[in-house]
């Protein structure tokens, strides 16, 4: 089970067994360019479980993912991660990614940030 999870300052992902059960995921701010219809995102936080484990993870992962990198931070040829949207509708968004693959994400029934960010999904 893979979801993404996009609110009003942040774009979420990761894996689970199903949505109560959510084994590893990430949480960043997005910003997002509508002229481009591009969302761009970064990666504050890594979570297993529901619990917070950003200050866990050795260096090298850190900088190999790009955890706590801010849009600004990236250079020249690199770019940060995003998505450009090429549709939607109230069930479901259509993205494609930077390099190249799509996304395809549904609505789901239920909230994901709980089981998936614990305690930081109450403020």
């Amino acid at each position: 089970f893979a979801f993404a999870m996009i609110d009003d300052l942040n774009f979420g992902n990761g894996v689970g067994l199903n949505e109560g059960m959510v084994l590893l995921s990430l949480l960043g701010p997005h910003v997002y360019n509508t002229q481009r219809r591009q969302m761009v995102i970064t990666i504050d936080d890594l979570f297993l479980g529901a619990n917070r484990a950003t200050e866990y993870v050795p260096g090298f992962v850190k900088d190999g993912m790009g955890l706590g990198k801010g849009v600004d931070d990236y250079v020249k040829p690199q770019r940060p991660p995003a998505f450009t949207f090429i549709g939607g509708s109230e069930k479901a968004l259509i993205a494609r990614g930077g390099t190249g693959g799509i996304a395809i994400w549904t609505r789901m029934e239920r909230d994901i940030r709980p089981a998936a960010y614990g305690q930081l999904s109450d403020s």
